[in-house]
């Protein structure tokens, strides 16, 4: 890197003063920065992806001195007093005197919080920043309480946070600020103290991460000379969010403290040929912790810093374009040259992202019920009619609904009680009990017909059956017989099983009238909602709902109340007028169980198969004898002592058959009629009862009326977000005008326009044989990791170039100056070490007036 010599402090080649604030670019860029600073302020930050720069760096890396290098502010150092939220910083070139404010931006508020009055003094900002933070951290009690006694000290309160995403935004502004805003991050650590949380570590990477992984976003890299750069963890967190080093800005801290031996390692990264980066390295020299201590002001720290790179070797044998990076000056007019260019490529984008951002939540605006407007007395009734409507829809049934509809569920149900009620049919046994030969056992012979495995010599009952043994109702018909003639028995033997065998009824049907009455109110809830709760709740809803509740628990006991009358008529007395029905039924299961006790007793031939009764059956009809059937036959059989009980049997389970199908069909007929279409039927006297609407109709409706505050809130809450949007949309194509007038970067060039690096001064000693590591950065590496042209400087005859539609696809041409205004024309940056204030001054005065005069 051989310096140079014989340089000149005359370049009227730069037209136009970007720090003249009569000019019209200068008002551009301002603007610009503006737009984006109230884009924040409205807490559209997470909303669409606004360009910012992130300070991020590893614990005790020089991150904190930066920020006031740069800031020109006094950050908190108290004893384990650390950065633990993010810290926005805004400066902003005024012509009134310094001021200062804090915010502080909460997540999930629209707004941010003023945070205490606006101050005139430096000396009070440490202080505000370090109450602000204690607010951040605990976010159960009032903010302002830590503006008085409660946060005079960092142990007044235990933080409910060791670290938190809420953002405190300081806004600085005064004649001497630079128009350039970024957000300082916490530090990564990679330990905890003793009275730590493991987790912090974690929450850390994570507040971090959040921040820079979003596309346009500048990240600052803060590396110390102490340490190996490979060791620092912020490093490597950065490199997984910009793998391509594309928009991360490295800068060295501590150039003071690289050890002996480390110099030309460092002096390579910076020149950017070894450890590269698209923008490319710079250094900065912060003040030193007794400096820290004795309270350095921020000019005379700025002072030492020019003076440590323009007399320290070997920083002040560096050539003009590595010096242009050495310095706070020449980082801070970086950063705002190029924040300034990514924010005005991202133009583009945040215009589109926020008009579609404006029609979703114009979308939303739409979506809530709308205000009620007109005659409340007709408004009422409309809204009770469709009400009704709907309710009739859902009890005739809608094909829409699917499986989960009302009347599809309905007839789920009632399936499921004829399963139920099926399943308690009569089970006869026609062995004895116990049974003593079960390879002879006949099985056991239900209602319908089948014939069920014997289950066993003693069971009385499996699952839902009741088995009864063929002599046990020998034994209950003789126990029974009061005055009757021989084998005569009484008829309440066959009345006693059929009671024993329908007792249960009443459990499933008390299951299908409350799985049906629950499935009928969840959808009442749901339509007094949808039709109601746009309305104050307490008021039309509530009483809405208390009068469906009322009169479904009227429907309800109708329902009940009748259900009870079909249950004791069943078992009242057996009774039927179907007795042809009944009377085939009987003649099917006496043949059965007669059929069934004769295999089991032996005592007659053994059972026929189909076809053998079948051919028996056709002989007898060739006789004759037509009228002979399989029953008819198998009755024709010797009677034996189980005869009188096998009629008994066989005609309580033709009688079952009888009732249960009657049974099935009536209960839930019942509740069809009575709680469903009951309910339908009564609902528009119910309703007019239940809302009182006889007496003072008119006011009476216009409470009812009132809007859901709710709804209400939400409304004013995103209208004024809409504001917002509409604010910012506008703002952004205003700037969009602005630029193509006067170019993307508001600047005029002249040909062969340059600037001088900040610390090339005529005065500085030179030697002939100038240090020299690594070679200029644009003699190796390949073009894409070359460092963007340094800040300060612009190579004659190549104007600026045109950037393109990705931020970071190119390196980008810096102007030689910009709004931050740290080069004057013609004035000296660095004056000779024994030049007083004044003269430096008045040479300043001198030089540019030959500027202006050439």
């Amino acid at each position: 890197m051989p310096s140079d010599s014989g340089f000149s402090w005359s370049y009227p080649a730069f037209v136009g003063g970007l720090q003249d604030p009569s000019t019209k670019q200068y008002q551009n860029r301002r603007a610009l920065f503006r737009l984006v600073n109230e884009l924040r302020s409205n807490g559209l930050q997470g909303e669409v992806d606004i360009p910012q720069i992130a300070v991020v760096g590893s614990q005790s890396v020089g991150k904190s001195s930066l920020i006031e290098s740069i800031a020109g502010i006094t950050l908190p150092r108290a004893q384990g007093t650390c950065t633990r939220c993010p810290i926005e910083c805004r400066l902003t070139r005024s012509t009134s005197p310094w001021s200062c404010e804090v915010y502080l931006r909460l997540t999930g508020q629209p707004h941010e919080i003023p945070f205490g009055p606006t101050f005139y003094k430096k000396s009070e900002i440490e202080e505000r920043i370090r109450r602000a933070q204690l607010a951040i951290l605990n976010p159960s009690k009032r903010a302002s309480d830590f503006l008085g006694t409660l946060g005079s000290t960092d142990t007044g309160v235990k933080n409910e946070r060791s670290f938190s995403n809420d953002l405190i935004s300081v806004r600085i502004s005064g004649c001497h600020e630079d128009d350039l805003s970024f957000v300082d991050l916490p530090g990564v650590i990679s330990s905890v103290r003793d009275d730590g949380n493991d987790t912090d570590i974690e929450e850390v990477k994570n507040l971090v991460h959040q921040v820079i992984e979003k596309p346009s976003c500048l990240i600052l890299l803060v590396v110390s000379g102490e340490t190996d750069p490979e060791n620092q963890g912020a490093r490597r967190l950065v490199s997984e969010v910009d793998p391509e080093r594309l928009r991360t800005i490295p800068v060295l801290t501590k150039p003071d403290r690289i050890a002996p031996g480390e110099h030309d390692r460092w002096l390579r990264i910076l020149s950017n040929g070894q450890d590269r980066y698209k923008h490319g390295w710079f250094c900065v020299k912060q003040s030193n912790q007794i400096e820290l201590q004795q309270r350095i002001s921020w000019e005379d720290a700025r002072e030492n810093e020019r003076t440590f790179f323009a007399l320290k070797h070997p920083w002040s044998m560096l050539d003009r374009e590595s010096r242009s990076r050495l310095g706070t000056p020449c980082l801070t007019r970086a950063l705002g040259t190029k924040l300034y260019e990514l924010i005005s490529k991202s133009l583009p984008r945040l215009r589109r992202e926020v008009e579609e951002k404006l029609l979703s939540i114009e979308k939303e605006i739409e979506e809530l019920p709308s205000k009620p407007i007109g005659d409340p007395v007709s408004m009422i009734w409309s809204l009770l009619d469709d009400f009704k409507k709907d309710i009739n829809r859902l009890i005739k049934g809608r094909p829409e609904a699917g499986a989960a509809g009302l009347i599809q569920t309905f007839r789920k149900s009632k399936e499921q009680f004829r399963d139920a009620i099926k399943d308690q049919s009569p089970v006869f046994n026609l062995c004895d009990r116990p049974a003593q030969n079960n390879a002879l056992n006949p099985g056991v012979t239900d209602v319908n017909g089948g014939i069920v495995q014997n289950l066993g010599g003693a069971s009385e009952t499996s699952g839902t059956h009741t088995i009864v043994y063929v002599n046990e109702v020998l034994d209950f018909m003789t126990n029974a017989r009061t005055r009757e003639l021989p084998e005569n028995y009484p008829y309440a033997v066959t009345e006693h099983y059929v009671a024993l065998f329908t007792k249960r009824w009443p459990l499933p049907a008390q299951t299908l009238f409350e799985t049906t009455e629950r499935h009928f109110l969840n959808e009442l809830e749901i339509l007094v909602d949808r039709h109601f709760s746009k309305f104050a709740p307490g008021a039309l809803d509530t009483a809405i709902m208390r009068t469906v509740l009322e009169q479904l628990k009227r429907c309800g006991s109708s329902t009940q109340e009748k259900m009870q009358q079909i249950i004791a008529l069943e078992q009242e007395e057996p009774v039927t007028l179907n007795e042809d029905i009944l009377m085939d039924k009987k003649a099917h299961f006496h043949a059965t169980f007669k059929e069934a006790r004769r295999a089991h007793t032996g005592q007659y031939p053994a059972p026929l198969d189909a076809n053998t009764m079948q051919t028996i059956l056709n002989y007898l009809q060739n006789y004759g004898l037509h009228s002979i059937t399989r029953e008819s036959f198998i009755r024709a059989f010797p009677v034996d002592e189980s005869e009188k009980a096998i009629e008994i049997m066989a005609e309580v389970c033709a009688y079952y058959d009888v009732a249960f199908r009657r049974f099935i069909d009536n209960i839930p007929m019942i509740i069809d009629l009575e709680l469903l279409k009951g309910f339908d039927r009564t609902l528009g006297k119910a309703l007019f009862q239940g809302l009182g609407l006889g007496e003072d109709i008119h006011s009476r409706c216009a409470e009812y009326l009132d809007e859901d505050p709710r709804v209400v809130r939400s409304r004013k809450l995103l209208q004024a977000h809409v504001e917002r949007l509409k604010n910012a949309f506008t703002s952004l194509h205003t700037i969009s005008s602005m630029e193509s007038e006067y170019g993307e970067n508001g600047i005029q060039y002249a040909p062969g326009a340059y600037a001088p690096g900040a610390f090339d001064h005529p005065d500085t000693p030179r030697s002939h044989n100038s240090y020299h590591a690594g070679g200029s950065p644009y003699q190796s590496g390949t073009p894409e990791m070359r460092p963007a042209t340094p800040e300060g400087y612009i190579p004659p005859p190549s104007p600026p170039s045109i950037p393109n539609s990705n931020p970071f696809s190119s390196p980008s041409m810096v102007p030689p100056m910009d709004t931050l205004g740290f080069v004057e024309l013609g004035q000296d940056i660095l004056p000779p070490p024994n030049q007083s204030s004044a003269a430096k001054k008045k040479k300043g005065k001198k030089k540019a007036g030959m500027a202006t005069a050439e």
